[in-house]
Parts: structure tokens; sequence; C-alpha cells
């Protein structure tokens, strides 16, 4: 199964064509925007969650996978979006403020959204991807929010960030960036993580692409 995790900042169809053409089983895609604005092909299906039309979180899977989002969904977390594909829960995710959750800060709307789907990613062989908002010294973390108690809570339920596995490098110390802040390639920051509690075939970072987005895409093989 072949995974990728981007986000693409302001949806346009013409974006999501030409990353379809990379022919991936499943998307995870931060602000996409919602299925009635996305004309998708035949062979895809799409769930998504969000405040706005123009901008949410979706899912895209072909559709001779089967794929269901579990009755333990729980929308009031912004924005986590549980897929389960043959036994494998791909959890997409993208913490974001909302009127709903403000005032709380990215590292705690992410780290309550994972506790509470922590009986599911004890249960399930799991990969959780996506824009995480979340990265070392940023500002509002705290002693108990940041991402840091992130990777731990996670590595205490047997999970691995798949690109400092593969690396060896440590969080706040990556030799490359997911996120230019603003396009200003003088800015980076490390935002997109993914996690897994299972093998990973192979995992990559792509180069950035500055016409699309102030993300580079991750490609996930399981």
């Amino acid at each position: 199964m072949k995974i990728l995790s981007y986000n693409i900042n302001r949806f346009t169809q013409e974006k999501l064509d030409k990353i379809l053409l990379l022919n991936a089983d499943v998307y995870i895609l931060p602000e996409v925007a919602c299925p009635t604005q996305v004309q998708l092909p035949e062979e895809y299906r799409m769930e998504w969650m969000g405040d706005y039309d123009f901008k949410g979180l979706g899912i895209l899977w072909k559709s001779d996978l089967e794929a269901v989002v579990p009755q333990w969904f729980n929308p009031s977390h912004k924005y986590f979006l549980p897929l389960i594909i043959k036994g494998k829960l791909i959890m997409a995710a993208w913490p974001t403020r909302t009127n709903s959750n403000a005032p709380a800060d990215y590292p705690q709307i992410a780290t309550e959204a994972l506790q509470y789907y922590a009986p599911y990613l004890k249960e399930y062989p799991t990969i959780i991807s996506g824009d995480m908002n979340c990265y070392k010294g940023q500002a509002g973390e705290t002693k108990q929010f940041n991402i840091q108690a992130i990777f731990e809570f996670l590595e205490g339920m047997g999970y691995v960030s798949a690109y400092h596995h593969q690396t060896g490098e440590t969080i706040g110390n990556e030799s490359v960036a997911t996120y230019y802040h603003r396009f200003n390639g003088k800015a980076p920051f490390f935002l997109d993580y993914t996690f897994s509690n299972i093998p990973i075939q192979s995992y990559m970072l792509c180069e950035w692409n500055k016409e699309t987005s102030d993300h580079v895409a991750q490609i996930i093989e399981i």
C-alpha cells in the first residue's frame, strides 16, 4: 500500500489532479476542500472533516480497497480522521485551531486527540501521518504539551517516527525541513511526521515544490 501525505496549501483542482498522477493507494491531504468542491476520478473515494468547505482534512483511497470510518471516530478532535483499510488503521492528522478548541495550542490539540484514540492505536496496526503543526521550541509549548512529549507518548505504545528512525536524527535536529513559512526558503521547520507501530517498507520526503505548497510530501509504503 502506497500512502502520500501532503499538506497541499490552498486547494485547487489542478493541484489535486497533479498529485493523483502519483497513483498512491491512499492520500492524506490537509487543506483539501470538501467532497462537494472536489472532482475525483471514479477509482477514488473520499472522507473529509472540516469547518469550512474550502479547507479541511481529507483521506482519499482507491475504491477497490475495503475502507471504513470506524464508529469510534470522534469529530470533536480537530482534525484527526481514522480510516480502517484491510485491518490497518490509517490516522490522518492535522491538529488545527478552530472556534471550538481555542485557545489551545497545537501540541495540546494533538496530545488530547492521541490520548482519546490511544486504545485504538494500541489495538490496530497503525500509520499516523500528516501535518502535526508541532516542532521543538515552538511558541505555546508547555512541559505537558510539546512534540517531545508526543514522541514519548507514542513510543510508549510501540510507535516510531519513520523519518527519525530511518535517519537516526533527533527531534529538533533534523537535517531537512518539511515546511517553509510563507514560502520562505530561509524559514524552515519540521512539522510533518509519520508514526508507525508496524514495519514500513519505504519512507521518503519529497523535494519541496514551492509552486504547489509550503510543505513537502511524505511517501510511505507498507
